[in-house]
Parts: C-alpha cells; structure tokens; sequence
C-alpha cells in the first residue's frame, strides 16, 4: 500500500513539475521606431533591452527590419520578435544619406 501511494505521489509530482508553457528566450521586446531614411520601405526597430545574437551596432540597439509584416509597420508600435541575420541574397541595398543601421532578419512577430 505505501509503494502505491508513492508512485502516485510521485507521479502527481512530475505532472505538476512539466512546464508547457512555450516560453521562447529568442523572442525580444522592441518599438517599431518608423520608416528608415535610406533602404527603401524598410523599418526602423529599436531593441528595448541590449541582447545577444545581434550584429554590431552602436546605434543605440536600432536595426532595419527585414520581412517585418506590414500591419506591424506603425511608428511606435510595441512588438515582440524573433530575428537571425539576413543571409546574402536577403540583404537589402541602401543609400549613404542616413545612419547606416545594421539589418535584421524577422522570423517571428507578436
């Protein structure tokens, strides 16, 4: 009798300590800062906290978006996304007339 209230004490112990809440590390808070000056449609977003995985930037944790949905694209909009670094056919070609911000993948948007 106490071995099977063990193993359903037990039992009931792993049950509760499974967490399936799909918490993600990748996905960061930003603000979508408005329309870049100088590579095309592409949006300025600014990175609320500092976080690894980004390219080199001294800018003040700002990026040019790539493949940021349009219904995102409203200057000050709060969003949480997942990003990597555009590959070479995904880079985008931009002028000189402004800062030259590094790009930013979009993978995810929330």
């Amino acid at each position: 009798m106490k071995i099977i209230i063990f193993i359903i004490i037990s039992l009931t112990f792993i049950i509760i300590s499974c967490n399936n809440d799909e918490a993600n590390d990748d996905i960061f808070n930003a603000t979508v800062m408005g329309k870049g000056l100088d590579c095309g449609d592409s949006f300025l977003i600014k990175f609320n906290n500092v976080v690894s995985g980004l390219p080199v930037n001294n800018f003040d944790n700002t990026f040019y978006e790539i493949n940021l949905p349009e219904e995102y694209k409203t200057e000050g909009k709060k969003i949480k996304v997942e990003f990597r670094e555009p590959k070479n056919d995904e880079v985008m070609v931009c002028t000189t007339l402004g800062i030259g911000y590094p790009q930013i993948y979009i993978t995810k948007v929330e």
